[in-house]
């Protein structure tokens, strides 16, 4: 007959069964936890780039492209229809100041000149000999008034006497009209030589000035003349390197035509472009960055060109350093023109993993495990951008294209 089992077997089978159990899974759940440590997402050091969080300055830029270009260039032009007759210095060459690029064909200027100063000349001599006639007339007829002065002077005193003759009786009522009418007669005589005086003075004077008129402009034309004839010999302003001449010799030119260029390569500015969206932030005395290979040069907006072309905005850059030794005519630059400065911020080396400003996840590496993190990107340069929340100085921070891992919040790093 069976007899009910104790207690103390039946606990004794129950935890047979419950290892029975709890043993296979308890095996599952240390194969699952290994395999999902296995599969968990990692990346290799070696293929990822990383910076540091620092405290330093964050320049906003607007890239540009360069040129450098002298920031002197003579544009030797003909001031009239000529022809090139021969070259004295070819592109390359050296020029002194004072020096001819070329020669142009001078002879019709020359004749130009030498017929104004005979014109010149000689109307310098019709205004001396005019000069001299209107002295000599009027000092002959000053001279004449001086007598019809000194006769009406007479003529008055015998008048005086007659009157006192005529009260004594000693003279007829006749005579004295007669020395009445001789003073009367003398002063219209003076009356109307002084205004002979006075028209001739004025007719002469004006002859004069009209003269003189003539001789002024034909002056100016001898300056503009002789002006034109140096202007032909195509000398130098300074010390500088011919860039281009005209070396078709023969050929004719035209007035205002530019046969030779002259370079002073002992200072230089950048022309520079951009898009014209940003060509309402730019203006005169900007700040500004010049990068040549690895060198960085300070510079500032010299001139904002008014016209847009194709949706390209034009500046000129000035460098203060404008004698630097790396520079060279016509070398392609990048320029950087600064639009705001942030001091003693958070920054961190500029790299693909940043997308534009404002909010974004970074990747912060603490010990082997990189961490999503969300961060506030500010100013934007070149090399850095601004770190204004989410990170602390001293942060590991993967700079490399981590879109693959956008999904994950850890990343193991071995």
């Amino acid at each position: 007959m069976d007899r009910p089992l104790n207690n103390q077997t039946l606990l004794q089978n129950k935890r047979k069964q419950y290892m029975k159990i709890g043993i296979p899974i308890a095996g599952l759940a240390l194969i699952f936890l290994a395999f999902s440590a296995w599969i968990r997402p990692s990346v290799d050091r070696k293929n990822i780039l990383t910076a540091r969080v620092e405290k330093g300055t964050v320049e906003e830029t607007i890239s540009a492209s360069g040129t450098v270009v002298p920031s002197f260039e003579q544009s030797v032009s003909s001031p009239t229809e000529t022809r090139v007759l021969s070259i004295r210095k070819r592109p390359g060459e050296r020029v002194k100041q004072g020096e001819s690029v070329l020669d142009l064909d001078r002879s019709e200027s020359k004749l130009t000149l030498d017929k104004v100063e005979k014109e010149c000349a000689l109307k310098a001599n019709q205004r001396t000999q005019l000069r001299l006639d209107m002295e000599r007339t009027l000092r002959d007829l000053k001279g004449q008034l001086n007598i019809k002065n000194l006769r009406l002077q007479y003529l008055r005193s015998k008048t005086s006497q007659s009157e006192k003759l005529l009260e004594l009786g000693a003279i007829s009522k006749d005579q004295m009209d007669q020395a009445r009418l001789e003073e009367h007669i003398a002063t219209i005589e003076k009356e109307e030589l002084e205004q002979s005086v006075e028209t001739t003075t004025k007719s002469l004077e004006n002859q004069l000035s009209s003269l003189t008129t003539e001789v002024t402009t034909l002056e100016k034309e001898r300056t503009d003349a002789a002006r034109q004839f140096e202007l032909l010999a195509c000398k130098a302003d300074r010390n500088g390197v011919v860039t281009w001449v005209n070396e078709q010799i023969g050929t004719s030119v035209h007035r205002g035509e530019v046969v030779a260029r002259i370079a002073d390569l002992g200072s230089y500015n950048v022309d520079a472009t951009l898009s014209d969206i940003h060509a309402s932030r730019v203006y005169v005395g900007m700040p500004a960055n010049v990068r040549i290979n690895d060198v960085h040069l300070p510079a500032k907006i010299l001139t904002v060109y008014p016209t847009i072309e194709n949706g390209v905005a034009k500046v000129t850059l000035a460098l203060p350093d404008s004698a630097h030794r790396i520079l060279r005519p016509s070398q392609r630059v990048d320029v950087f023109l600064v639009v705001s400065r942030k001091e003693n911020t958070l920054r961190v080396r500029k790299g693909p993993f940043v997308n534009g400003n404002g909010r974004q996840d970074v990747f912060v590496i603490r010990g082997t495990t990189a961490y999503r993190e969300a961060v506030i990107i500010g100013v934007t340069s070149f090399d850095n951008v601004s770190i204004d929340e989410g990170l602390n100085e001293g942060d590991e921070v993967i700079i490399s294209d981590m879109n693959d891992f956008k999904q994950q919040a850890q990343i193991k790093v071995h």
